[in-house]
């Protein structure tokens, strides 16, 4: 016996042979109202041939050029990127010691991942992030009444940044 689809328009029940397929698979049985079909995505149903005939054809050109010994076409010509790359790559090679650089720089992603996961679990804490809160505008406050309303502790304030930047600068 053949499944039955009841229709959104008259709640009749039609067989599937009748009515839409794609609405058949939906509701078959259940006496409820067909679903509308899925929307199709743009690039995949309708221009989705194309681009991955485009993009197997660049595909097969680089790996004939790859093969040949001829460097391959860039996927992208985007001349920021490029610039980028190169400085960074000329900033590398002044380095000297290039071991304690890329050992800073795991150890600082490490040290950013670990501490973004105890702020984390430290704002899943039902209490804590309230108090935080109050002790961060109570600090702000005590920083502002402090370093920045009156003239003379600005100045005194700015000369120190100032000084610690040049230290820092120099250094």
């Amino acid at each position: 016996m053949a499944p039955t689809v009841a229709t959104p328009a008259t709640g009749a029940v039609a067989s599937p042979a009748v009515s839409d397929v794609g609405k058949a698979a939906r509701s078959v049985g259940l006496g409820l109202p067909a679903l509308p079909s899925w929307p199709s995505l743009p690039g995949l149903a309708s221009h989705g041939q194309p681009r991955v005939a485009s993009f197997c054809k660049r595909l097969a050109r680089n790996v004939g050029a790859m093969a040949s010994g001829e460097p391959a076409a860039p996927l992208a010509d985007n001349a920021e990127l490029t610039e980028f790359i190169n400085a960074l790559k000329q900033e590398w090679d002044r380095v000297e010691d290039k071991y304690a650089v890329t050992t800073l720089a795991v150890a600082a992603t490490l040290g950013m991942w670990s501490a973004g996961g105890v702020v984390s679990a430290i704002d899943r804490l039902p209490v804590v992030p309230g108090l935080m809160e109050v002790v961060g505008i109570g600090y702000s406050g005590w920083f502002a009444y402090k370093n920045l309303i009156f003239k003379p502790d600005r100045k005194a304030f700015f000369a120190k940044v100032r000084n610690i930047y040049e230290d820092i600068i120099s250094g």
